[in-house]
């Protein structure tokens, strides 16, 4: 095994998929574009938006995943060969001080620790407030017109607000 210091011998990967994966990639596609056929009115549009919006997520997902998990090993990768592009700064060592200051300061993308406990429980706060606000809003301004199906689902939309606001 290599030591943390070595530079990796091959560039890291930042795509890696094997046959299964294309499968599976070839395997949902058809069978979004059967229900896009099958479909009539507005549903297509709403199908192949929400499929766009998941692919996206993932791929989001995907790439900052690998972006983070690689992002060490790229850096090593790239200081190891000095005639591999134009990449400033090459490397942190080479840095000067006073570009060092100017530098904005670093994000915790690279962490792989936990989260807090106290950030934990104020985005659980944030969800409690948001449901029982939204769900009180709800029931005294429109309570009468809806059934209790969409109570729920915009109760636990508003839950959802609520976190992302005390995120």
């Amino acid at each position: 095994m290599p030591s943390p210091d070595s530079p990796p011998s091959r560039e890291p990967h930042l795509f890696r998929f094997g046959l299964r994966h294309l499968f599976v990639i070839v395997t949902l596609l058809s069978v979004l574009c059967a229900a896009l056929v099958l479909t009539k009115g507005p549903v297509p549009l709403v199908i192949a938006v929400t499929a766009l919006l998941i692919a996206a997520h993932v791929f989001g997902t995907l790439v900052g995943n690998r972006l983070r998990d690689t992002s060490a090993d790229v850096r090593r990768w790239r200081t190891s060969n000095p005639k591999l592009d134009d990449d400033h700064p090459r490397a942190e060592s080479q840095i000067t001080e006073a570009a060092r200051a100017t530098l904005p300061p670093a994000t915790p993308l690279a962490d792989h620790g936990r989260v807090s406990n106290w950030l934990l429980w104020f985005v659980i706060g944030g969800a409690a407030i948001g449901m029982i606000v939204g769900g009180t809003v709800l029931w005294l301004t429109i309570g009468g017109r809806i059934g209790w199906a969409g109570w729920v689902v915009g109760t636990l939309s508003c839950a959802v607000l609520g976190t992302w606001a005390a995120f």
